[in-house]
C-alpha cells in the first residue's frame, strides 16, 4: 500500500506540483488514500529520502513539496556513477558531448560576472602550476565555470558530478609541462567565449576534451 501512495504522490509531483506546495498532515493523507497512518509514514520516509517532500513535525506539522537542492542532485549522481563502475573514458565521452555545447552557449550569453569567474579560475590554476593536486582542482573549476556561464543548470550540475568522479584519476598526471599547456588552452577558450565567438569556443573545447581522452587510457573509477 505504501508503494501505491508513493507512486501517486510521485505522479502528482511530476504532474505539476511546485516547491512548497502543501500535501497535508499524516492524518489527512491517511484519510485521502484510505490507508493507515503507519502506511503513510512508510511512504513519507521514502519520499523524503528521494528529496520529493519535506516533513515538519509538531502540532502544525505536515508534508510539503521540498525545495530544490542542486547539491543533493550532484552528490546523488556522482555516487551512482561510482556505484555503476563508470570508467574514466565513459566520463570523458559524456564530456565530449556536453562541454563543447556549454562553451558555445557561454560565448553567446555569458555575463560580465560569469566571465570574471572563468578568468579567475585560470589565474588560480596558474598560481599552483607546480602542485598537481591543487592544479587539477583549479583546472576542473574552469570547466565548471564555463558550464555555469552557459546558463543551463542541468548541464552545469551534471558537469560538477562528472568532475567529482574524475579527480582521483587526473591529479597524478598533471605534471608541470602538461599544466602549462592546459593553462594556454584554457586561455584560448576563455578568449573565444569573451569575444562571443561561439564556433571557435565550441571547437577549442571539443579539441581540449578529446585530447584528455587520448592522453588518459581507460581506467575504472576506484
Amino acid at each position: 500500500m505504501s508503494e501505491e501512495v508513493i507512486e501517486q504522490i510521485r505522479e502528482a509531483f511530476f504532474g505539476g506540483l511546485q516547491p512548497g506546495d502543501w500535501l497535508g498532515t499524516e492524518t489527512e493523507l491517511a484519510e485521502r488514500f484510505g490507508v493507515s497512518r503507519i502506511t503513510i509514514r512508510d511512504a513519507v520516509r521514502t519520499l523524503e529520502a528521494r528529496g520529493i517532500v519535506d516533513v515538519k513535525v509538531g502540532a502544525r506539522g505536515g508534508l510539503r513539496i521540498a525545495e530544490a537542492d542542486q547539491d543533493r542532485f550532484i552528490d546523488a549522481l556522482a555516487v551512482q556513477l561510482h556505484l555503476l563502475g563508470v570508467t574514466f573514458t565513459e566520463v570523458i565521452e559524456a564530456q565530449c558531448a556536453i562541454e563543447p555545447l556549454t562553451a558555445s552557449m557561454a560565448a553567446r550569453q555569458a555575463t560580465d560576472e560569469q566571465l570574471r569567474r572563468v578568468a579567475a579560475t585560470i589565474t588560480a590554476a596558474n598560481e599552483v602550476i607546480g602542485d598537481p593536486a591543487a592544479f587539477t582542482e583549479r583546472s576542473l573549476d574552469f570547466h565548471i565555470a564555463v558550464a555555469e556561464a552557459s546558463g543551463n543548470r542541468a548541464l552545469h550540475a551534471t558537469l560538477i558530478a562528472f568532475t567529482t568522479v574524475q579527480k582521483p584519476k587526473m591529479a597524478p598526471r598533471a605534471n608541470e609541462r602538461r599544466a602549462r599547456r592546459v593553462v594556454k588552452i584554457h586561455e584560448e577558450i576563455y578568449q573565444a567565449i569573451a569575444d562571443g565567438d561561439e564556433e571557435r569556443a565550441r571547437t577549442l573545447m571539443d579539441d581540449h576534451v578529446r585530447s584528455v581522452r587520448r592522453e588518459h587510457p581507460e581506467t575504472p573509477l576506484l
